[in-house]
């Protein structure tokens, strides 16, 4: 099957990043930081304050893989290395969480860097369409 005539020999432009990843990460780190705090606050008022800093613990974790991932990525090191770096590294951070926070709250810490990385994923997102 041939392409229409109007677009044999037409070549796509590549794909490029006009959006500057710093900002996600910006923005993720203080709607974390902000949620952080929140929770802490809240469930000290729900008089859970453990959950509270499970949860927080989690947040600053997950928005902390992202800045992790910037850092390493610019000296050079190549993607897979640094996410099974990351990925061992929050592993031990969450487990060390359920010796201090309890067991019981580990799912917490793990529930909350699911939720930061969801917020990083919508925020770069957001900058990518900004830019369009």
């Amino acid at each position: 099957m041939t392409p229409p005539p109007a677009m044999a020999g037409a070549v796509s432009p590549a794909p490029t990043l006009d959006a500057d990843p710093r900002r996600a990460l910006q923005v993720t780190a203080v709607a974390c930081a902000a949620g952080a705090v929140v929770a802490v606050v809240v469930s000290a008022v729900l008089g859970q304050p453990l959950a509270g800093i499970a949860i927080g613990v989690g947040l600053l974790l997950g928005a902390g893989n992202g800045l992790l991932a910037q850092r390493l990525l610019a000296f050079g090191v190549p993607m897979v290395a640094t996410s099974l770096m990351r990925l061992l590294a929050l592993t031990l951070v969450a487990a060390a969480s359920g010796v201090f926070l309890g067991w019981r709250r580990i799912v917490l810490v793990v529930a909350a860097m699911a939720v930061a990385q969801l917020m990083l994923s919508a925020a770069a997102a957001r900058e990518m369409l900004r830019h369009r």
